[in-house]
């Protein structure tokens, strides 16, 4: 897990050759106030999706984890929690789905918890059990958000 700020992009880019793009989509996007929706950047190498939502009671938010892809999520507007366990901490809850290319484990309080603001961002690795979308506090925010995923 890596969390910093979009300023600080470019310390990042030599950990995966497809960081410099995914960066400069997120860049492009906030720039252009892309519409919500999913941009095919390189196929199923690179691949983005423009979300807005209300972020989620505790209870109602997922733990989840990828095999094949590394999530980068930006905060463009908005605040939300999102947690992250070690994958060797967490415990199973559905199986993993191909197709989707996601599992979900059970909630933990090992986690630990971050809050993302506009203009923070979060890269999970396939090991990092990640929980987005919590509420801080008990007033839900609308969040506009940038995911990008990274084939491994």
């Amino acid at each position: 897990m890596i969390i910093d700020r979009i300023e600080n992009s470019g310390l990042y880019h030599s950990v995966h050759p497809k960081f410099a793009d995914a960066f400069a989509f997120i860049e492009r996007a906030v720039k252009e106030a892309l519409p919500v929706g999913k941009y095919e950047l390189d196929g199923k190498a690179l691949y983005a999706m423009v979300q807005e939502y209300d972020t989620k009671a505790p209870n109602d938010a997922r733990f989840e984890a990828h095999k094949n892809y590394i999530d980068i999520q930006y905060i463009i507007d908005g605040v939300e929690e999102i947690d992250v366990v070690d994958i060797t901490r967490a415990e199973l809850e559905t199986p993993y789905d191909p197709e989707r290319d996601v599992a979900f484990y059970k909630a933990t309080d090992r986690a630990t918890k971050s809050v993302y603001e506009s203009g923070d961002y979060g890269i999970f690795f396939p090991h990092d059990v990640h929980c987005p979308a919590k509420m801080v506090g008990n007033t839900p925010s609308k969040v506009r958000k940038i995911v990008v995923k990274i084939r491994v």
